[in-house]
């Protein structure tokens, strides 16, 4: 038996070896010693006996905070930097304390919580509710794995002060993540997420008290619903149709997620009855057991290999696929009139557009069309958008940082009865207001009938894609990551923005960098431009976001850290004018000129990625 003291000893050991960081030693002593932590100090025993420095180092070196979509990460059973049964009560119970401050600790207060397939993601929704009923809460449990977007609906149809949704959407299996959205069914934004953070700090040291699940069951402080949030749900989905074509054969994959109960069941409803759910990837498992590196993301392409394996067999015109908290779509389809033939995946920028340009043109054509109906896309997203509205006459909010949070309070702020249809790159969809946040069955419901009256007109999707570009000339993005994890990671990609800061390209593509806007200084800095340092204009809320703009007006590049997983991502835009040609066969080297100046692009920041890595090996 290893008493406290022993136990410190070994950590400090493993400090002073260089094994653990001073900040993760320090924490790792506070857990050992803190009556708050002693239902987790035998699990941390066994892990400092067993020599885990590594993962140790990884739990405790930092705290957990909210991101862009809440707090999401690796799952560990002890530690700060985890997610677990101890930093998931106090994120629950930071967010009641700040309810409960807002509101009054005498008056009614509810939250609803809903979970999806992941590991743990059902012991944790029932570990939030029983905090939450010891808080003096009504806590409404959604029964059985659910989507994030009726979270995001129950939170409204409800009434509730909150929601909590258990999910790390698209992240590997070994995650997962508390997302937390306000009274609106929107993620909490600043400076509300810095309040329950906050919150959340100041239960970090005390005892987190709950009431056990089932006793607070059978004292009705925790409700179970389902049914009629699912019918409600479903309803609204379907009340967005913008079509009455139905003709088209899907191929859909859940990916071993929640779909079914929503995209699936959405089509179903809506009156599309050539549906095939592909069997080896519906049952819900978060191993993601079938999906290539188990990482189920429609953003991925390969992700849909098996889909559109199934679709080419039985003839198929589209495929759909969700991740596994269905928030987000993506599509296949195949690159002639041939289902049989080849196939491809199209993007989330070539999603988004192709459905702006869809749904105004159907609400036009319902005489619907109204001059306060706008369009909302973000900073980092195709540009495409912009051009598409212009020539509708729709107006288009595209200042929005990253995360569908900022799109959400850009609904209210610009008024819901306008609001027409929104986007993201990284294939997220909404349309209606009966939720704030993307919604997969939504972008479903819209690809499906976008689909079928495609077909009806004997034309295919990529040819529907390709008349855009024939308008508004030929925009294509593409996206370069890098994955680092841990500590490092975490010092590497500080070392990354640092660098593209105060020691910027000055080409791109071989265009020279005129200027970068900086959305963490709120500075727009010339570079190889004229001018002197100025305010970048706009009310965008500061964030770690960097858009350099090149001599060439689309062309662009922006970078930023996510905010949800450990990498560094950056943002490649490149158009090409198509000439007036009304000929899509002329379209084919527009599109290679776009290609190769995004392939010129990736090199170039591939080369400056590495030797700013370099430099940080050598410090």
């Amino acid at each position: 038996m290893n008493t406290s003291e022993e136990l410190w000893d070994r950590v400090r050991r493993a400090e002073a070896e260089g094994w653990l960081s001073a900040p993760a030693a320090q924490r790792l002593g506070h857990w050992l010693t803190e009556s708050a932590f002693a239902p987790y100090r035998d699990r941390l025993a066994a892990e400092i006996v067993a020599g885990r420095w590594a993962q140790l180092d990884d739990a405790f070196y930092t705290v957990m905070e909210f991101g862009t979509g809440g707090r999401r990460g690796k799952m560990y059973p002890v530690g700060t930097n985890a997610l677990n049964d101890r930093t998931i009560g106090e994120s629950a119970r930071g967010l009641a304390d700040h309810i409960t401050a807002r509101k009054g600790p005498g008056t009614p207060r509810s939250c609803v919580i809903a979970h999806d397939t992941r590991h743990n993601s059902e012991a944790f929704a029932k570990r939030c509710a029983s905090v939450l009923a010891a808080a003096g809460f009504r806590a409404y449990l959604v029964k059985g794995p659910r989507s994030t977007p009726l979270l995001s609906f129950a939170v409204r149809h409800l009434g509730c002060d909150a929601g909590i949704m258990i999910t790390a959407s698209h992240n590997p299996p070994a995650d997962n993540g508390f997302k937390c959205y306000n009274a609106l069914g929107g993620q909490v934004v600043p400076p509300e997420d810095h309040a329950i953070i906050r919150c959340v700090d100041n239960v970090s040291d005390l005892e987190i008290a709950e009431v056990p699940f089932d006793e607070a069951v059978a004292a009705g402080q925790v409700i179970w619903v389902a049914e009629e949030i699912d019918r409600a749900y479903l309803d609204a989905v379907v009340g967005e149709s913008v079509s009455h074509a139905r003709d088209v054969s899907i191929v859909y994959t859940p990916m071993h997620g929640v779909g079914v109960t929503s995209i699936a069941a959405a089509l179903d409803r809506a009156g599309f009855t050539k549906v095939e759910l592909l069997a080896e990837q519906s049952t819900p498992d978060g191993s993601f057991p079938t999906v290539p590196g188990h990482v189920a993301n429609p953003e991925v392409p390969r992700t849909l290999d098996r889909a559109i394996a199934r679709a080419r067999a039985i003839g198929a015109d589209l495929v759909m696929a969700s991740d596994p908290d269905a928030d987000r779509i993506g599509a296949a389809v195949p690159l002639t009139n041939d289902p049989h033939g080849e196939w491809t995946c199209l993007d989330g920028n070539q999603i988004g557009v192709i459905l702006t340009a869809f749904v105004i043109k159907q609400v036009e054509a319902a005489g619907k069309l109204r001059a306060d109906h706008y369009i909302i896309s973000t900073l980092v997203s195709s540009p495409m958008a912009e051009a598409i509205c212009r020539r509708e006459g729709v107006r288009l909010e595209n200042d929005l940082l990253v995360g569908f949070k900022w799109i959400a309070t850009r609904i209210d702020e610009a008024g819901p009865a306008g609001f027409l249809f929104a986007f993201e790159e990284s294939h997220g969809y909404q349309k209606g207001t009966f939720v704030r946040d993307k919604d997969a069955a939504a972008g479903a419901l819209l690809l499906a009938e976008l689909a079928a009256e495609v077909k009806a007109r004997k034309q295919t999707m990529l040819e529907y894609l390709d008349d855009l570009y024939i308008d508004v000339g030929h925009h294509a993005e593409r996206q370069v990551t890098r994955l680092l994890e841990g500590r490092q990671g975490a010092q590497q990609i500080k070392a990354l923005m640092a660098a593209f800061r105060d020691m910027p390209p000055t080409s791109l593509a071989g265009l020279p960098v005129v200027e970068v806007h900086d959305y963490k200084t709120r500075e727009v800095r010339p570079i190889t431009g004229p001018g002197s340092i100025r305010l970048l204009e706009g009310t965008t809320p500061a964030s770690d976001l960097l858009i350099f703009h090149t001599t060439d007006p689309g062309t662009r590049l922006a970078a930023r850290p996510s905010g949800t997983e450990p990498k560094i991502k950056f943002y490649l835009f490149a158009r090409t004018e198509t000439g007036g040609t009304t000929d899509r066969a002329q379209l084919v080297p527009i599109k290679a000129a776009t290609k190769a100046r995004l392939d010129h692009m990736a090199g170039d920041i591939e080369h400056y990625i590495q030797s700013v890595l370099i430099a940080f090996e050598g410090r």
